[in-house]
């Protein structure tokens, strides 16, 4: 299949097109009015990668567009969200403030770490290396939430953290290969994406195939693993090749251009790594902070392991001369490429008295985020509408260490 053209600038149309998924009044301010700003009293949250640019259209901005925020409810002090990136190469080191007057800390970089502040948050203990942004610290009450894209452990049966569900994304492969590989890999099986990730690089249709591996704080990370069924020995083993290529490391989740560089470093073979198909939809589309590589595309599932052929994890429209990107709903159903993305929470703020403003900003379907509203924005960066949106069913043990 040949590369769909995309471009690094989005136009004027194409942003347009969004627009028209996008309400410009997502709630209808109705506090008191107030001389102070909205972010001093916001909840704070932090994490995945794969949900960090809705999290923050959510906020209020994102990426250089204006989005009118969700708020909770007038009785509650109608309270922004504030949400803090991953650490991405734009960020020039890995030290936060979280909330005002706060000491700072540790970024948190993924679902894990994001899911790992928010326990520290809630025990009270310290969170951070001791060799950055000052030393380890107690940052009791300074996250409120953690973005994250996948659910608890299996088998974990804690109730301590409650993973609220707001929408649907799907995991697909993203590929790159140079100009020297004349017919690239552009359709892969479940079996064919687990023998490469639990043995190595392979030879398919005459080209060398090298798995990349995702860094490690990512719930993407941990969705691949269970989609693969890699354990970590494997994988780690599996994606060797790809990580000690061009600058060593592995790779930040959802990051075309660096699977771009790999690629490059890894002349005349093909690259692949799993990847958010919401997060290259935003990217497609311009309302990411990542941007799309020149070369990088999704490829089709033919066989999810059930008979199933997904096709494509994106379908396109034209409007004037772009391609606008929009979530596959056959794709996004797999019940094994398929998966929801959370926002996690302290389980006694969502089911004990009062925390009025966290439950209605994301508990339930009549929730801000859940809203018909918040849904625009969510679907506008890749994901798609669930039944389940705002439960608070699914819960998960506190998250152990300081990173």
């Amino acid at each position: 299949m040949p590369l769909l053209p995309r471009k690094m600038k989005r136009s004027k149309l194409v942003l347009a097109a969004l627009a028209a998924t996008i309400s410009v009044g997502l709630l209808a301010p109705s506090s008191p009015v107030s001389a102070d700003p909205k972010f001093a009293d916001a909840l704070v949250g932090a994490g995945s990668d794969t949900t960090m640019d809705v999290m923050a259209a959510l906020s209020g901005f994102a990426n250089g567009n204006a989005f009118t925020p969700v708020q909770s409810s007038s009785g509650s002090g109608s309270k922004h969200i504030a949400s803090w990136d991953s650490k991405l190469a734009s960020h020039t080191d890995n030290c936060i403030a979280p909330k005002l007057k706060a000491p700072t800390t540790y970024r948190p970089n993924g679902s894990s770490e994001g899911r790992r502040a928010l326990s520290r948050a809630i025990d009270g203990t310290v969170y951070g290396p001791a060799d950055q942004c000052g030393g380890s610290k107690v940052v009791t009450g300074l996250f409120d939430f953690a973005r994250s894209s996948s659910g608890p452990s299996s088998g974990d049966t804690g109730t301590a953290l409650t993973y609220i569900p707001f929408g649907r994304d799907a995991l697909s492969v993203a590929y790159y290969a140079d100009s020297s590989v004349t017919t690239p890999v552009t359709e892969f099986t479940q079996a064919q994406i687990t023998t490469l990730f639990t043995t190595g690089p392979q030879t398919i249709n005459g080209v060398e195939v090298v798995p990349c591996g995702i860094q490690l704080g990512s719930g993407t990370y941990l969705s691949w693993n269970g989609m693969t069924t890699a354990t970590a020995v494997q994988e780690a083993s599996s994606t060797l090749t790809c990580e000690t290529a061009g600058n060593g490391l592995r790779l930040q989740e959802n990051d075309a251009a660096a699977l771009k560089a790999k690629g490059d470093a890894l002349a005349g073979k093909q690259v692949i790594i799993g990847f958010s198909a919401g997060n290259f939809i935003a990217q497609g589309n311009g309302v990411a902070l990542s941007q799309l590589a020149a070369g990088v595309d999704l490829a089709e599932i033919t066989n999810d392991g059930t008979g199933a052929n997904l096709g494509l994890a994106y379908t396109t429209t034209t409007v004037g001369t772009d391609t606008v990107y929009a979530p596959s709903s056959v794709f996004y159903a797999s019940t094994v490429f398929g998966r929801n993305v959370y926002n996690v929470f302290d389980t006694a703020r969502v089911t004990g008295f009062g925390n009025n403003d966290v439950k209605t900003l994301f508990v339930g379907p009549t929730s801000a985020v859940c809203s018909a509203a918040g849904q625009e924005t969510v679907n506008a960066f890749g994901f798609s509408t669930i039944a389940t949106c705002g439960s608070i069913t699914l819960t998960g043990s506190l998250i152990t260490g300081i990173k």
